[in-house]
C-alpha cells in the first residue's frame, strides 16, 4: 500500500470512511488558550477517543507516550498571526504566513499527516503565497509518502460571501495537491458542491458551535463527507470526554448500523 494511503487509514477509520479530528495547535498563534494550559494533560482526556490530534511541532514532542490505540498525530506545518483578531492584546499590523517544518520533519515527529492553513480574503500575495506553500508541501510530501491536509480559513476582511470563498479556498487546495480538506460548515448547498469537487479527498468540517455537533455531523455524514474537525473551544468544556465519547459513537456506529 503506497505509505500516503497508509496514513491517512490512521486517521481515518477503514471500517466505516469516518474521522473524528481535533485540532489543539491554535496556541501557536494564539498563545495560552483556556483548558491547553498544561498541553500534555490536555489532550490525554482526547487521545483515546478520537482519530487524530493536530498539534503544533513543540506540542508534538510532549506526545511520545501515545500507543497504537490512541489518536494518530497530524502536525501544523505553519504559522499565521491571521487567526489574531481585534479583541487580541496584540493584533497585527499585517499578516504573515510562515512556514514551520517539512514533510521529512514530520516524519520525524512521528506524524500521520501534516496540516496547513490556506487564508482567503486577505491581500493577493497572502493567497498565493498559500498555494505557492500548499504545492511545495504536496509536491515534497508525495514523495516521502506523508499527506497534506489544508485547513481552509476564509476569515480576511475581503471575504463577502462565506460559503463561496471557502468553495474557492478548497478548489485551490485540490488543485494545489491536497490529500484532504477541513471546511467551517458552509451550508448544504454549498457542501455537496465541495463534495463533488473533491471527488473522493476527504472532507472534515469544523462547526461553529459545540452545541450544533450532532445535527452537523448527521448532514454532513449524509451529503458524504468523512466528518468533524473540532477546534480549541473544545478544551474550554468542562466535560471533554463525554463530548468526545458521544460524537464518536455517533460517528463510528451510524453507518455500521444503518
Amino acid at each position: 500500500m503506497e505509505s500516503k494511503s497508509y496514513r491517512l487509514r490512521e486517521i481515518i477509520n477503514p471500517a466505516d470512511g469516518h474521522s473524528l479530528v481535533v485540532d489543539a495547535s491554535a496556541g501557536l498563534s494564539l498563545g495560552p488558550l483556556p483548558g491547553l494550559e498544561q498541553f500534555g494533560s490536555a489532550v490525554q482526556q482526547v487521545l483515546p477517543v478520537v482519530d487524530g490530534l493536530v498539534a503544533s511541532p513543540g506540542q508534538a514532542d510532549k506526545l511520545s507516550g501515545r500507543t497504537r490505540e490512541d489518536a494518530a498525530l497530524l502536525v501544523r506545518a505553519d504559522w499565521t498571526n491571521a487567526l489574531r483578531g481585534a479583541d487580541f492584546v496584540l493584533p497585527p499590523e499585517h499578516i504573515s504566513h510562515l512556514s514551520l517544518l517539512t514533510p521529512l520533519d514530520a516524519l520525524d515527529l512521528g506524524a500521520s499527516a501534516m496540516v496547513v492553513y490556506f487564508l482567503l480574503g486577505f491581500e493577493e500575495q497572502i493567497e498565493a503565497n498559500c498555494l505557492r506553500n500548499t504545492v511545495q508541501l504536496a509536491l515534497e510530501g508525495a514523495r516521502v509518502g506523508m499527506p497534506l491536509i489544508v485547513d481552509v480559513q476564509a476569515i480576511g476582511p475581503r471575504v463577502v460571501l462565506n460559503n463561496k470563498a471557502i468553495e474557492l479556498g478548497v478548489s485551490y487546495s485540490l488543485e494545489a495537491g491536497a490529500d484532504g480538506v477541513a471546511v467551517r460548515w458552509p451550508g448544504a448547498e454549498s457542501f455537496q458542491t465541495i463534495i463533488a469537487m473533491a471527488s473522493g479527498v476527504p472532507v472534515w468540517v469544523k462547526p461553529a458551535q459545540l452545541h450544533e455537533l450532532e445535527i452537523v455531523l448527521q448532514r454532513v455524514l449524509d451529503l458524504g463527507g468523512r466528518g468533524l474537525w473540532l477546534d480549541q473551544q473544545l478544551f474550554a468544556e468542562e466535560d471533554i470526554s463525554k463530548i468526545l465519547e458521544k460524537i464518536n459513537g455517533q460517528l463510528h456506529i451510524l453507518q455500521v448500523d444503518g
